[in-house]
């Protein structure tokens, strides 16, 4: 029987009137598109012909399309329509990934899924896709890396964790290198439960067997032995962060006494002053020291056994970087753009877990906001490879 196109639209429209009418009718339109498909792909074809039907799962609106896709004798026929299910797989499988990367579990991305497309993507088949970004992420930081880098920024992301049946705090080493063409990258992220100067001289062993051989400057806070472990593996320049300084010293004093404190101390640095040098730098710290000691004795002490030297690196060079390489603020800021992807999720199931959200975040700020230069390092030759 054949109907004409207004009967047709009015049996659709009392078919899908019904309770999961559009469902149906998706089901018989797509069903019947592949089959008049492969007619006209077996028409005069004599020695091919059908071979039944084999079952497709795609979305659909609310609910999961349950297709019949038809065969061919000589597995020659592939109906057109599921090259936009593919599409469609691989679109989902991107937003599974980009939803994990922003701290959802397994469980939330299932729960997205099955209120959009009706259960489509079990949890068992997110699970599969987190293992796959695990595998990705992984090759990302195990890529090769430049030989040389004009600075790294060094840090400890501290994160709490589950190994066993217990939750506890460990540190991630991070690792942020400023290339020669003056973009960043985050060019390492290592776990080791304790942050420690040994466990940096792995990290840096780790760095140079992908490909790094020589660095302008190291950048880092004042980890116990890290200067040692600086000049073990590399032959260059270390600048100690001057904020982290500047915390200590505000400790000792009064709240009343900050504020004098912390300017007396720009004094010492004086950061965007093109005369200021380490010989001027030394001379105005002990003019620090010696205001100081007469108010708080337990400071004077501080101050005396204080190498103000490594942390006055960044005298060396050209004033218009100085600010950028007195502090960790960089790493530190990447740190808190982890951190904001860690806090969703809370407490980490697994340190696989905490890697590759922590690389997630790596990822996307090496090639977005990292991917700018910071034109201002060439204005110093000092951090160039024929330097070293």
């Amino acid at each position: 029987m054949m109907f004409t196109k207004k009967q047709t639209e009015e049996v659709l429209s009392k078919f899908i009137s019904r309770e999961n009418g559009l469902h149906d009718v998706m089901e018989m339109v797509l069903n019947a598109m592949m089959y008049s498909e492969r007619e006209a792909f077996l028409s005069g074809a004599k020695s091919n012909k059908g071979n039944g039907y084999r079952p497709l799962s795609a979305l659909g609106h609310g609910h999961q399309l349950e297709l019949q896709v038809p065969r061919d004798r000589l597995s020659q026929f592939t109906p057109k329509i599921l090259a936009i299910f593919r599409e469609q797989e691989s679109y989902l499988k991107e937003v599974s990934f980009k939803l994990y990367s922003k701290g959802l579990t397994t469980r939330d991305i299932s729960s997205v899924m099955d209120t959009i497309y009706g259960g489509h993507y079990s949890k068992s088949k997110i699970s599969d896709i987190s293992t796959s970004f695990y595998d990705q992420m992984q090759a990302w930081r195990n890529r090769e890396l430049d030989s040389h880098y004009l600075a790294l920024y060094i840090d400890g992301l501290h994160v709490k964790l589950k190994r066993g049946n217990k939750y506890e705090t460990e540190c991630f080493y991070i690792i942020l290198g400023l290339r020669e063409d003056f973009k960043r990258e985050v060019i390492s992220i290592v776990n080791f439960p304790v942050e420690s100067a040994n466990s940096w001289e792995i990290i840096f062993d780790q760095i140079k067997a992908r490909g790094i051989e020589t660095v302008g400057i190291i950048i880092s806070d004042a980890l116990s032995g890290i200067d040692k472990s600086i000049a073990k593996k590399f032959s260059c320049p270390h600048q100690k962060c001057i904020l982290h300084l500047q915390r200590n010293l505000l400790s000792y004093v009064r709240m009343s006494d900050k504020k004098e404190v912390a300017n007396d101390f720009r004094e010492v640095l004086s950061a965007a002053d093109p005369h200021h040098n380490k010989a001027i730098a030394v001379s105005k710290f002990k003019e620090f020291k010696e205001k100081w000691r007469k108010k708080y004795r337990s400071f004077g002490q501080y101050l005396d056994n204080l190498d103000i030297y490594p942390y006055l690196t960044f005298l060396d060079y050209d004033v218009r970087i100085r600010r950028m390489l007195y502090t960790t603020n960089w790493i530190e800021r990447f740190n808190k753009s982890a951190r904001r992807t860690l806090k969703i999720r809370g407490a980490l199931p697994s340190e696989e877990a905490v890697l590759s959200l922590i690389t997630s975040v790596a990822k996307e700020q090496t090639e977005g906001h990292y991917s700018y230069p910071i034109y201002n390092f060439r204005y110093e030759e000092k951090l160039l490879a024929n330097k070293y």
